[in-house]
């Protein structure tokens, strides 16, 4: 039985290391793991309807209500991607030049591509409260149903 379950280990390791895996992977390649929605010249809508883009909201003025009432959704706030995800595109920070939140995606439906940095966007979603691991401290992020990144 051990022989058997050292064998198998050796071929996982073998074939991981011929596949290139996500732990080999060359960290240019871009990873898109799903189609825009909408695409037009200018540019491309990930996850479900964005709908017309009505009343942008800055964060730091929708960080401070939704501390104060708690009731901020279906919201859309625009800035710049940064920081995103390199290993599927799962999340991304956005910063309108004075504030900057993290973004996840809704049931993790969708998910946008890894050379996505700098990009200019639009994000619909709805703000919801985390909590700090290490300090235990409050701290409100973005769960996003559409998102539009623009070329």
């Amino acid at each position: 039985m051990r022989e058997i379950i050292i064998t198998s280990l050796i071929f996982v390791v073998l074939f991981m290391a011929g596949t290139g895996s996500v732990l080999a992977q060359d960290q240019d390649e871009v990873i898109a793991l799903s189609e825009p929605v909408v695409v037009t010249d200018h540019y491309k809508v990930y996850g479900g309807e964005m709908g017309e883009v009505t009343g942008v909201t800055e964060l730091k003025k929708a960080e401070s209500v939704y501390f104060e009432n708690r009731e901020m959704y279906d919201l859309f706030f625009e800035g710049v991607l940064t920081e995103v995800c390199q290993t599927r595109g799962c999340n991304f920070y956005l910063d309108d030049g004075e504030s900057q939140v993290r973004v996840r995606f809704l049931d993790y439906g969708f998910f946008i591509p890894t050379d996505s940095n700098g990009k200019k966007t639009v994000v619909r979603g709805d703000f919801v409260q985390k909590e700090d691991e290490e300090t235990g401290e409050p701290f409100v992020e973005i769960l996003s149903t559409a998102i539009k990144i623009y070329n």
